[in-house]
């Protein structure tokens, strides 16, 4: 049962507020490309939001399983839509502003991290309460929210100048793949290489009993699986928008971090809908492990 939020929760969103007010001044120093408080106030609070939605994630299901249908749908579309509208609005009056929210010590990365990691702690979570096949399944798709999470962490980058650019052109993750594709700066072998372990990757998750096609079609076949559909188009339309696919060469700042935030906010209220639905299936969804 719901009991109200937690000191982490409150102190989550009171650091949150900090860090959106600091986002209207000039950054404070020291600068590590970008402000290290901005850093330390978005993130540490995004952190402490995490703890709490893994604490409330029996009451997170079971309210948003208590809501209608027409209802959930007007919620998602109407935050999507609205969040959209906000950063085109901003982007169109206070360009210099936009550009410090779509930085990485901005407000679009945070959030849209914490619509991937959020979801994957709470499927983790439910996960825990499922035995066997059951299990394996809600760990993959928990695994899925985890993977979109580190595609917002700039790992290849990490090495700098050893894999951080190929051919010159930046490659901080997976998804900047589309824009070196788009330049041509991978030859076939590197293609072939990439596909080779893609294909590893899935037999193996296969064999082990945690890629299950049935029950990823059974998901697919549902209406909820729109949203899975709506987030992959604006997260392609925000890969196009930096690559410059179908003439979509937009003058920077883009859109693209507020395209992925939309994407990733569509990819939060499917796994609230997951949630969901296993709430209404399995009462013991209420009482997690603690």
């Amino acid at each position: 049962m719901y009991k109200g939020l937690s000191r982490w929760g409150y102190a989550g969103l009171a650091l949150l507020a900090v860090h959106v007010v600091l986002l209207f001044f000039p950054p404070v120093p020291p600068d590590v490309k970008g402000s290290l408080w901005s850093y330390l106030t978005g993130y540490c609070a995004i952190a402490l939001l995490l703890a709490e939605a893994g604490r409330q994630r029996s009451a997170i299901a079971t309210g948003w399983a208590a809501v209608t249908s027409a209802r959930r749908w007007a919620l998602g579309l109407g935050v999507t839509l609205a969040v959209l509208a906000l950063a085109v609005a901003l982007r169109s009056l206070a360009p210099s502003l936009f550009a410090r929210f779509e930085r990485e010590e901005g407000l679009f990365e945070p959030l849209t991290l914490f619509c991937y990691l959020g979801p994957a702690v709470m499927l983790f979570g439910m996960a825990r309460a499922r035995t066997g096949a059951a299990r394996k399944h809600w760990r993959f798709i928990a695994g899925l929210y985890l993977l979109l999470a580190l595609e917002e962490v700039d790992y290849f980058g990490i090495f700098g100048g050893l894999i951080g650019r190929v051919q010159g052109i930046y490659a901080g993750s997976l998804h900047d793949l589309i824009l070196l594709a788009a330049r041509g700066a991978l030859a076939t072998p590197a293609w072939a290489l990439i596909g080779t372990l893609l294909l590893l990757i899935v037999v193996a998750l296969w064999r082990l009993g945690y890629l299950q096609p049935g029950a990823l079609i059974a998901l697919a076949r549902s209406l909820d699986f729109l949203w899975v559909s709506m987030a992959l188009g604006f997260l392609l339309a925000g890969s196009a928008s930096e690559a410059g696919l179908f003439g979509l060469a937009v003058q920077p700042p883009t859109l693209e971090e507020a395209l992925e935030l939309a994407g990733a906010i569509c990819f939060f209220v499917y796994a609230l809908q997951l949630l969901a639905a296993e709430a209404s299936a399995v009462p013991r969804l209420s009482s997690p492990r603690t």
